[in-house]
């Protein structure tokens, strides 16, 4: 057991934006006295985590500890009272959709920021099987807590609600829940760590905001390592689309038309990324398409992200680390995907799509052994609406 572990409050000027207080001492554990649940008015309501009509107050003296080596950071969860949820009566007991994780995020990006200080560190393996293969850190890197802690909180929250008891959440962050994040660095690999799967989009007619957007979310996807069963949200990965995280006003398909927002353009980035992993056999868990027909690519082949509503998440299932390469250069994006050779024995993959009309396709996945088709899988159908512009 480790002892003399130091506790760390969120970053102040993260709270200020947040919430008025984090609690750094074991909440008081009564429960609210005489308090009931208030029935749903309805199916579903719309509501925040700390109404206490319908979600017992008591969870708002609870706290959440993330601990790694000695450190932790503690925040109550009043901290998140504002989060919008999406209340259901389940079985007579309320189940909590999160509508809004950006609290979540803020909190992990804070501990981020002392991991960064905590495990800066030059030139070291990320991955070496001892007979000549090999993932080496060239540089600077640190590690920094998963994108997917922030949905491990959420899915936490929302089930220890549904049980019952208030309770306190806590944490190890172990190995298998940090990334590691380059700085100035570059990875070196072994030469058997072949070109997989890939996608070049062009943005040649994007103006100087969109094309910011997409730099910078490809720039947090560049030398990502992925892990043998690690799950990776593009949402997450990319950080929220607001000005702190670089993001500019750009278009964006919202409420059916298109209009602008910060982060326009961003979802060329996760459809170029979901032809790049498809291509190099990753599974992918979480696909939606655009609500309206995209420039960049055929219809089907699009991958949209929306804070809280849309994501394109994808996971490893080799036995081995694979990498994703996300550049940008003269106005044309490209996402390369590199396997260790020996897990492909041959094997390549292609997505692709059959337009059935213009507006709607259905989507396959070719897979080949040493260039001989071996089987065609459906993927998924995909259907749009005619594109409206703002104020149409």
């Amino acid at each position: 057991m480790m002892k003399n572990r130091k506790k760390a409050s969120w970053p102040v000027k993260m709270l200020a934006a947040v919430c008025a207080a984090v609690l750094l001492f074991a909440p008081v554990r009564t429960q609210a006295a005489g308090w009931t649940a208030q029935p749903l008015p309805a199916a579903s309501v719309d509501t925040t985590l700390g109404d206490a009509r319908y979600i017992n107050p008591a969870w708002m003296k609870q706290k959440v500890t993330v601990s790694y080596n000695g450190q932790d950071w503690v925040a109550g969860l009043n901290a998140f009272a504002d989060m919008p949820v999406r209340l259901t009566n389940t079985d007579g007991k309320i189940a909590v959709q999160f509508l809004d994780t950006s609290l979540f995020q803020s909190y992990f990006g804070a501990i981020n920021v002392q991991l960064t200080a905590m495990t800066a560190q030059n030139s070291a393996p990320i991955y070496d099987n001892g007979a000549g293969s090999y993932i080496l850190q060239n540089g600077q890197f640190h590690y920094e807590a998963r994108p997917e802690m922030v949905q491990w909180l959420s899915n936490t929250l929302s089930n220890a609600i549904y049980a019952g008891p208030c309770k306190d959440i806590s944490i190890e962050l172990t190995a298998d829940l940090l990334t590691v994040v380059s700085g100035s660095s570059d990875l070196v690999l072994s030469p058997d760590f072949v070109l997989s799967g890939s996608c070049t989009t062009s943005y040649a007619t994007s103006g100087k905001n969109r094309s910011n957007n997409i730099a910078v979310a490809a720039s947090r996807l560049n030398n990502m390592v992925i892990m043998p069963s690690q799950t990776v949200s593009v949402s997450d990965t990319i950080l929220p689309r607001t000005r702190a995280n670089g993001y500019l006003e750009a278009g964006v398909y919202l409420n059916g038309v298109h209009t602008t927002g910060l982060g326009g353009g961003v979802c060329q980035v996760s459809s170029t990324v979901y032809n790049a992993v498809m291509n190099a056999g990753l599974t992918v868990t979480e696909r939606k398409q655009h609500s309206m027909p995209v420039s960049y690519l055929p219809l089907g082949l699009d991958a949209a992200i929306a804070a809280g509503s849309k994501d394109l998440k994808f996971r490893n299932d080799y036995t081995t680390p694979v990498v994703l390469q996300a550049v940008t250069a003269n106005k044309k994006l490209t996402v390369n995907v590199l396997v260790l050779n020996g897990e492909l024995n041959g094997r390549t993959y292609k997505l692709w799509a059959q337009q059935e009309n213009s507006l709607a396709a259905k989507s396959y996945l070719t897979t080949y052994q040493n260039g001989q088709e071996v089987s065609t899988v459906f993927i998924a159908s995909s259907k749009y609406k005619p594109l409206r512009e703002s104020g149409e």
